[in-house]
């Protein structure tokens, strides 16, 4: 009976050893997801209508009314630059992120609706793909719906957007880096 019982033993470890050796797949075999691309916001009526982001700024948390913060946040190309006076100098793109906050904190980390309205958990955002340092009449195009979504990374932040502008076209993408202090 003892020799039946290590028989059988040995012979349940070999067959759960063969059946978990054979019917686990292998990374290799998964199908993968589609590539997240940085730094590249996409917009208007076709996706191929891109722009590569190259810098962000912001300015300090101004109190708008009690528990009401907001955050201005600026996302360029590589054709606008700082003057001394930290005024975009240029002609390229300007994406304008206006983030509501409840806290008095920059870049306070979550989701915030795209909303006209001034309250806490909303945002505003336009770009305008022509901005002209040198003229005053620079016409940024709203996002009318969608989300904003900032999180913490490293040392700067990843700040999703994702909406339908004025014309009903969508705008998307991510700004991943560091953002400074006007």
């Amino acid at each position: 009976m003892k020799n039946s019982l290590l028989k059988n033993t040995f012979y349940s470890l070999i067959t759960l050893f063969l059946l978990s050796a054979t019917s686990c797949e292998g990374d290799d075999d998964l199908p993968s997801g589609p590539t997240i691309v940085v730094n590249t916001f996409f917009y208007g009526p076709e996706p191929v209508n891109s722009f590569e982001s190259t810098a962000a700024y912001y300015n300090d948390v101004v109190e708008v009314r009690s528990e009401v913060y907001r955050t201005a946040a600026f996302v360029t190309d590589e054709n606008l630059t700082l003057d001394v006076n930290s005024e975009f100098q240029g002609l390229g793109v300007l994406l304008d992120v206006v983030l509501y906050g409840n806290q008095e904190t920059a870049l306070q980390t979550g989701t915030y609706t795209i909303n006209a309205d001034q309250n806490s958990g909303n945002a505003y955002v336009a770009y305008d793909i022509d901005y002209d340092s040198n003229n005053s009449l620079n016409r940024p195009l709203p996002l009318v719906s969608g989300y904003v979504s900032v999180t913490p990374y490293q040392t700067g932040y990843a700040i999703e957007i994702d909406g339908e502008d004025l014309n009903g076209d969508r705008f998307h993408g991510i700004y991943l880096g560091d953002l400074i202090l006007l």
